[in-house]
């Protein structure tokens, strides 16, 4: 049909009708003398008119529309059938799996919808695979991950000329990766083809019965006859009320066993306390018992990885002034066999006293019941404050540096580049422990530190942990009952948390005022920094005899803050190379990845092979490590995807020393067997955002086609083809006839 689509603006052409038809008008008000015919002139005024009227016309553009007609074919369908293990629960029509109930309604569509679209059968698992009616039947569900979104996406046809439509049989469980906001990412995508999706959901709110075992600190660090504690989480759905026990084995033999009963309130800890005689690698399980109607026992044990070393670690503590709180500190460092001190204070202008103290022999031991540590203790008089960090070689024998208050005298700036360099190259650990080391902080120490400080006035505080400091298990997961017991601390900060990276491990709770931050630690190149705020620490160390415990928890907090340090150190002094496992336990849908850290120095020469070992000799093969960005000494190797099984790894060609091997598990486990509660509000936003709909049962199913028909013709308008005036050639022949037409008659009256 024609419409018209003007060239110029409305008001424009009107004005030029109305100047057309007065100037035609007043050349009409009399015929000439020379046209003697009146029939005559009135057919050369007529012919003016129409061609002026023929170029109005021209101006007003008119358009031929005409209707395309659709492609040729049928609309395709794709029915898409949720083949993984979650779908093997029999909670269908009569006990019927979900997937019985969706393989019948994907039998029900391809036979009767057939007529009018293009049908074809997708099951997909951890791979879609194109599928009958028939072989669908005869198939066992018992895919690992349920990622809906991959499904969606490898269901369209982006190139289907004669528009597509989705069938989605699913419970809507998605727990592949990206979550539900993938999903519905590829939802939009279906919308953007003019697919819509149309689901039906299986299953109900079903929860299933299950106990898992989950190591707070799946690898751990210790030095020889040091105690630390093993923490077990005990993971629980739908068994509020129930008692289980938790054993730990080594070696293949149990070696502690405790009961724990589960309550509603959630999660239950459970802690060993485990300790080596030698230097080596460690490897532990921890178990627990299954309970009667649990869905699966794969996640009921959890492995541990426990790194034995015989370097004491070697601390630094430097004080500006002697204090109740640095003498009561190196007490407690000091008796530690697991550790190598050298404390520096200064006592007056010029004089400074720097105390070694170590413990005899070459490897630590733990003294006799009762008697104190056999321990070397040397004095030394330094006139030169400058010089304790005045060398960057000297810092490279200590993994802690301690900084007590007025502790400019040693803080040049020279020493404050050194430190900078070996905590960000050299994975050392820096330690503000009563809060700003200077009065004045400079640029280079604020760097440095995770926090800044602003003066206010005096407050007592208590020490309480925040999540992640709870995750740390200090003190064997007891720290938060000590701190609530120990005396308060003083200070006269305001502490604020100055950088991106940093991590509130506890807070100061004072009377009537909000928390502040108390212990903050940030992550500074390869090594470490914490600040801890409050003075007086030396109380918690000093208590009455019928307080003896917290005696214990000073010291049991100062050796878990240590060793927590330490493990984060890639490399230990002395080494310079080690590997290590990314995770103790991986499972056969994730790539088994290790790193290797070396010595910078060390770093330009060829990395060895890394093999992997099944079982106690079976090389499984070799790979070479890659490094990692730009971090010099880090490299990682993958081994992808294994099968189940216990595995090691080491450096090919190197000994067998602890660090230079690994060992970590393959499990076959899931959230396909846990979580079994349908999903039908994500199934349903899936729906609607495509402008599909929800099927109740297979009798909706045959009502898709003419549902999709009414999306057509709602969401997509008929293709038009439109062809102006000026691309018929009759319309322009019959304006220029009519214009020569014009003209002739004109001249043959003697007008022209």
């Amino acid at each position: 049909m024609p419409t018209f689509e003007p060239l110029i603006p409305s008001s424009v052409w009107l004005a030029l009708v109305v100047a057309g038809a007065g100037l035609l008008a007043w050349y009409a008000r009399r015929r000439p003398a020379a046209v003697v015919s009146g029939r005559r002139w009135a057919g050369a005024v007529g012919l003016m008119a129409l061609s002026i009227a023929a170029v109005l016309v021209v101006l007003l553009n008119p358009t031929w529309a005409q209707r395309v007609p659709p492609p040729a074919g049928k609309p395709g369908l794709t029915v898409l059938v949720d083949a993984t293990a979650s779908m093997a629960t029999p909670d269908g029509p009569g006990g019927a799996a979900r997937f019985v109930a969706a393989a019948a309604t994907a039998g029900v569509a391809a036979e009767r919808l057939a007529k009018e679209f293009d049908v074809r059968l997708i099951a997909f698992a951890d791979a879609p695979t194109v599928a009958d009616a028939k072989s669908l039947a005869g198939r066992a569900p018992a895919g690992a991950t349920t990622d809906l979104a991959a499904a969606l996406a490898g269901g369209l046809d982006q190139e289907r000329p004669a528009g597509q439509a989705v069938l989605l049989l699913s419970d809507g469980i998605h727990n592949g990766p990206g979550g539900a906001a993938r999903v519905l990412e590829a939802a939009r995508l279906a919308k953007s083809l003019g697919a819509p999706v149309y689901t039906r959901t299986y299953g109900g709110g079903q929860t299933a019965r299950d106990l898992a075992a989950d190591v707070r600190s799946p690898q751990d660090f210790a030095f020889i006859k040091q105690k630390i504690p093993l923490t077990v989480r005990v993971v629980h759905q739908a068994a509020a009320g129930a008692k289980t026990d938790v054993t730990l084995w080594h070696d293949g033999k149990e070696i502690g066993r405790k009961q724990v009963e589960l309550s509603i309130a959630g999660p239950a800890d459970v802690h060993f306390m485990i300790a080596q005689d030698k230097a080596g690698l460690y490897s532990y399980e921890v178990r627990v018992a299954p309970l009667p109607g649990e869905v699966s026992q794969a996640n009921n044990a959890a492995s541990y990885l426990l790194r034995v070393v015989d370097e004491p670690i070697r601390v630094l503590l430097l004080e500006g002034k002697p204090y109740w709180d640095s003498k009561f500190l190196v007490r407690t460092l000091s008796a530690d066999p697991s550790v190598a001190l050298d404390s520096v204070v200064k006592m007056a202008e010029g004089r400074l006293i720097r105390r070694t103290m170590s413990h005899a022999g070459a490897t630590p031991a733990a003294p006799a019941p009762g008697a104190p540590p056999a321990r070397s203790e040397t004095w030394q008089v330094i006139t030169d404050a400058a010089d304790v960090l005045g060398s960057a070689d000297r810092l490279r024998g200590y993994q802690v540096v301690v900084l007590g208050r007025d502790a400019e005298v040693f803080l040049t700036e020279a020493a404050v580049g050194h430190l900078q360099n070996w905590i960000a190259q050299d994975g050392g650990s820096l330690v503000c422990y009563r809060g700003s080391p200077t009065a004045q902080v400079n640029q280079g120490l604020a760097k440095l530190l995770p926090v800044k400080w602003t003066p206010t006035r005096e407050s007592r505080v208590r020490v309480k942990l925040t999540e992640p400091g709870r995750d740390l298990q200090w003190m064997g997961g007891a720290a938060e009952e000590a701190f609530a017991r120990l005396p308060a601390l003083a200070t006269a900060s305001q502490v604020q948390p100055d950088k991106p990276l940093s991590v509130v491990l506890a807070t100061g709770a004072a009377g009537g005022s909000g928390d502040s931050p108390a212990v903050v630690y940030q992550p500074y190149g390869a090594g470490r920094v914490v600040a801890i705020e409050g003075a007086g620490m030396w109380r918690w160390a000093f208590s009455p005899p019928d307080e003896q415990s917290a005696d214990d928890a000073y010291s049991s907090l100062w050796h878990s803050v240590l060793r927590w340090l330490i493990s984060g150190a890639n490399l230990l002094p002395g080494q310079k190379l080690t590997l290590r496992t990314d995770k103790v336990s991986f499972t056969t849908t994730e790539d088994a990845t290790l790193s290797v850290f070396s010595r910078e120095e060390e770093s330009g020469a060829k990395m060895p092979e890394v093999e992997l070992i099944a079982g106690e000799s079976e090389v499984r093969g070799r790979a070479r490590p890659a490094p990692v960005g730009e971090e010099p000494g880090s490299y990682r190797v993958s081994f992808g995807k294994l099968p189940v099984g216990r595995y090691q790894a080491r450096l090919a060609g190197a000994d067998t020393g602890a660090d230079l091997r690994t060992v970590f598990d393959v499990r076959s486990f899931g959230d396909e067997q846990l979580n079994l509660a349908a999903r039908p509000d994500l199934m349903k936003r899936i729906a609607d955002d495509t402008g599909g709909a929800v099927l109740a049962d297979d009798a909706a199913v045959e009502q898709i086609g003419k549902q999709f028909e009414n999306y057509v013709q709602k969401n997509r308008p008929a293709a038009v083809r439109r062809t102006t005036a000026w691309d018929r050639w009759w319309v322009l022949a019959l304006v220029i006839g009519l214009w020569g037409a014009t003209w002739a008659l004109r001249r043959n009256s003697g007008l022209i």
